[in-house]
């Protein structure tokens, strides 16, 4: 992390009241997308609080997109898999954390995390860069994590779903390494935060049945709507593909990138 980051979150810290303010949290994220592999993917991603009752978790293209989209109507697209997403929306005065969910055709979709955070909170203390931190476990989705949290910053929250802490989480990581987050930068929060205010809400089970109905044909609502699939063709302009060789090869992407955050959720793609 670059000093003068770090120089400039301490003069926030220490001139104003942290948990009362507007701020941007950024994270980088890496993680892997098949668990077989070892190479991993980075996602700059941020998380912003506002007046300390609502927190947005999400990449910042998306954090791009859903600026465009309030402005122009137009944002950018969407990955074609439903499980591969990390839009979280924390409504902290309700003690309400929903996970946020886009279609390839816009659609917003999204569901209740409701499995309890039982954190457990250990002795152990470190320091990550300029912070003193403390360290706490958790199992969440079929995964066992060890977060790293700062005491002196009084926000209860961290990236993805992860929060309720005594402390900011400055680092946390699943204990295959699958996925990790790192703080790397804090910043006051200004102007709106335009976020995604509305959507239908599902269940765990209908993702699956979603997801599972998606990879038996990924183009099967193109086709119903008589759209030509066409791609990128690297010039600048559009190519027609075939509708049986994309979908074969969309279905190979679904297979091979099958490593979501919650385990518990995995489906067994065949």
């Amino acid at each position: 992390m670059k000093t003068h980051t770090w120089f400039f979150f301490f003069i926030i810290i220490f001139s104003n009241n942290v948990s009362g303010q507007n701020k941007t949290f950024k994270y980088d994220f890496n993680y892997k997308p098949n668990s077989l592999k070892d190479s991993l993917v980075l996602e700059k991603t941020v998380l912003d609080i506002k007046d300390g009752s609502l927190s947005i978790f999400r990449t910042e293209q998306e954090k791009k997109s859903d600026s465009l989209i309030a402005k122009t109507g137009f944002g950018f697209g969407r990955k074609p898999m439903l499980e591969n997403q990390f839009y979280i929306i924390k409504k902290i005065s309700d003690n309400e954390v929903l996970k946020s969910i886009q279609t390839m055709f816009r659609e917003i979709l999204y569901i209740k995390i409701d499995e309890k955070l039982d954190w457990t909170i250990l002795p152990e203390k470190d320091k990550i860069e300029a912070f003193e931190v403390q360290k706490a476990t958790l199992n969440y989705g079929g995964r066992n994590w060890t977060a790293w949290f700062a005491n002196e910053i009084p926000i209860q929250d961290g990236p993805y779903i992860f929060h309720g802490l005594p402390g900011l989480i400055v680092k946390i990581s699943d204990d295959q390494n699958n996925f990790i987050f790192n703080l790397t930068e804090i910043k006051n929060l200004n102007g709106e935060i335009y976020y995604r205010t509305k959507g239908t809400e599902i269940t765990w089970n209908h993702l699956k049945k979603m997801s599972e109905n998606f990879y038996k044909d990924p183009l099967s609502r193109v086709k119903s709507m008589g759209i030509q699939f066409k791609k990128d063709d690297g010039l600048g302009g559009t190519v027609s593909v075939d509708m049986k060789s994309e979908s074969e090869r969309m279905r190979k992407m679904i297979r091979k990138n099958n490593n979501p955050v919650e385990l518990n959720h995995r489906i067994d793609y065949k």
